[in-house]
């Protein structure tokens, strides 16, 4: 009977081990995901304001004058 025990437990152990070792290299593969999530979000941020900066430029503002006289003409 002791045997039988100390084997269970062993297996028990050796589970938890393996469902430990799995838990951890899931959490580190979600750190990466997170990173690159992160880096995307920075690079659309920047793409956002670097095209606003663009809209407050000359050329902007005439393409916005253009853009608000075409959509008065279409309201009509």
């Amino acid at each position: 009977m002791q045997t039988f025990i100390a084997v269970c437990l062993a297996l028990i152990v050796a589970e938890l081990a393996v469902m430990i070792a799995v838990f951890v290299v899931t959490m580190l593969k979600l750190k990466q995901a997170a990173q690159a999530v992160e880096v995307a979000a920075y690079r659309v941020d920047q793409e956002v304001l670097s095209f606003g900066d663009s809209l407050r430029s000359s050329w902007g503002s005439a393409l916005k004058t253009l853009l608000s006289a075409g959509l008065s003409v279409f309201r009509r």
